[in-house]
């Protein structure tokens, strides 16, 4: 008889799966955003199937799996390659253990249709080595400049995002587009001066000025 200790599977992997077969900027962004998350990754392993490449992360909490679908390829000059050049860059820049795995069509399916299982993370952390082949996953083009501004174009392109501190491993600290806050409070304010302009109920339009002036002193807040 074999004993079911987690009846309920409250202590089960969780698996997620991110990016996307057919976009590389999609696999891209996700990764960097577990790169800048909350969640530290320790760990990617690069998934390979013929030209094709998906990312397995790990992370400091165990019970915490991230697949990155396979828009990542190599072999050729192209976004595909950079993106898996670039991925790499970053990875090796945070200190994050790199492992390679050849995968079989079986496994890269499963990843893809969103499907792999615990058995399969097993077997790729059980079999994947810290053996990589820099000339055929590594142009030469994705330099350091190009790792930059990969990041400062991430960075920039998001309102809110968490960034790890350099002198703290665990806590994060956050980043935030004041220019676009700003945006979008003026956009707000504008739109409830017509609000209360067009309207004649004076009890609504006491509440208009009070909304207005909360979101005023908002505005004074982020502005400093």
């Amino acid at each position: 008889m074999i004993l079911d200790n987690d009846p309920l599977g409250l202590y089960s992997i969780d698996i997620k799966y991110e990016g996307s077969t057919s976009a590389t900027q999609y696999c891209i962004d996700d990764f960097m955003k577990h790169l800048y998350g909350s969640r530290k990754i320790v760990d990617m392993t690069i998934l390979t199937c013929e030209n094709y490449h998906a990312l397995m992360l790990c992370f400091e909490n165990q019970d915490y799996i991230v697949f990155i679908k396979s828009g990542l390829t190599s072999g050729y000059l192209g976004t595909g390659p950079n993106g898996t050049s670039l991925i790499i860059r970053l990875a090796e820049e945070a200190g994050i253990t790199i492992k390679e795995l050849n995968a079989a069509p079986s496994l890269f399916k499963r990843i893809n249709s969103s499907l792999a299982t615990v058995k399969d993370v097993e077997f790729i952390k059980k079999n994947s080595k810290e053996s990589l082949d820099y000339d055929r996953l590594c142009l030469k083009n994705v330099n350091k400049e190009y790792v930059q501004q990969a990041k400062d174009s991430f960075k920039k392109n998001k309102d809110i995002i968490f960034v790890r501190a350099e002198d703290e491993k665990t806590k994060d600290s956050v980043e935030i587009n004041l220019e676009k806050i700003n945006k979008k409070i003026d956009l707000l304010i504008k739109k409830l001066d017509k609000i209360e302009i067009n309207t004649n109920n004076s009890s609504l339009s006491s509440t208009l000025k009070e909304i207005l002036s909360i979101v005023s002193s908002i505005k004074t807040v982020f502005g400093q």
